[in-house]
């Protein structure tokens, strides 16, 4: 009866360590692998397929760059959707995670009313663009980089003036992308519902979905980094926007329940640390995650003017044989478009 016991418990163990296995698998590929923002859901969940559903005139575009990590192409796709007036100051617009540009363009109408051109770009592994994995920026920082080279070498005069709007992942890709660039490149960055540590945000979220959390989450971080060759702690927002030499917009949600309250907080020190004049942090206490727009719409505009047209002009401009010689050394080809 004793060694019937025995081979029962061990039997249950090796079963519920199998279950912790496939747990700690499927925890890293959802990390990894975001559900794509397909027309279908973009249809259902947005009600809208197109810049054209807000009555906003675009382009459609595609950029084929470099896969820092594959050393093969990769195309990002994106939309070009340009102020109502000639405009020579041009936003980069990048959505959140399992999201796209069209549901990044919800904050169109507000950067327009701005006076500002748009560039709405899905990340790699989400709408459009080609990939396999969402890295929390490590991997595409280099990806917007590239795109951001080469729109800037076609389109100059649109470009004079560049500034990055970030949503929630966004925000991470942005800073990630910023602190790469030269120091008189970005005019500013502006983050709205940014996590300060990617491990923070996945301690909510698994929280939220009644996930494990302790060993088994940690286990699924690592196997995520082995998996996609990132490190999420060389990207962690809380470090970067340290060290981004632009002014800095960040928009906190105060009933978030996709960030933590130390993650909350720890963001916005951050930013409070820099010392930079031109640096704002507005907490919106009724709003929730991403949605700071759709609480206070006509005081989201007028902030987000006010902290764009406090920007200072660009100390230097590279020229167009500048930037095309950037993107030669990044071994991209130049963009392609179509209607």
């Amino acid at each position: 009866m004793a060694v019937q016991w025995m081979i029962f418990a061990a039997v249950m163990l090796i079963t519920l360590a199998l279950l912790c296995c496939a747990l700690v698998v499927l925890m890293a590929n959802t990390l990894l692998r975001p559900n794509r923002m397909t027309d279908a859901r973009a249809t259902w969940i947005l009600k809208r397929l197109s810049p054209r559903d807000l009555n906003l005139d675009f382009e459609e575009l595609s950029f084929d760059v470099r896969d820092e990590r594959t050393a093969k192409p990769l195309k990002i796709r994106a939309w070009w959707i340009p102020a109502g007036a000639p405009a020579t100051k041009t936003m980069l617009l990048i959505h959140g995670y399992a999201d796209a540009k069209v549901g990044g363009i919800a904050w169109a109408p507000a950067i327009h009313s701005c006076g500002w051109n748009i560039l709405a770009i899905d990340l790699r592994a989400h709408g459009e663009s080609g990939g396999v994995h969402s890295t929390a920026g490590f991997w595409e920082r280099h990806d917007v980089n590239q795109v951001l080279n080469q729109f800037r070498a076609g389109r100059p005069r649109q470009t004079h003036r560049l500034a990055i709007f970030g949503v929630s992942l966004g925000a991470a890709v942005a800073l990630a992308a910023t602190v790469e660039r030269d120091p008189c490149d970005i005019a500013g960055v502006i983050l709205e519902s940014p996590f300060g540590d990617y491990r923070r945000a996945i301690t909510a979220h698994g929280r939220m979905r009644g996930l494990p959390q302790g060993i088994i989450r940690d286990a699924a971080v690592r196997l995520a980094e082995m998996i996609s060759g990132a490190d999420f702690r060389a990207v962690r927002p809380e470090d970067l926007v340290k060290q981004v030499k632009c002014p800095v917009m960040l928009i906190q949600a105060g009933d978030d329940p996709f960030i933590l309250d130390d993650d909350y907080q720890a963001m916005a020190a951050a930013v409070c640390s820099r010392g930079n004049a031109l640096d704002v942090v507005w907490q919106v206490d009724r709003a929730g995650h991403v949605l700071s727009l759709a609480v206070s719409p006509q005081e989201f505009v007028a902030r987000l003017c006010a902290f764009l047209d406090s920007l200072p002009a660009p100390m230097a401009s590279r020229s167009a044989a500048e930037v095309g010689e950037q993107t030669r050394r990044d071994e991209v080809s130049s963009p392609t478009t179509s209607q």
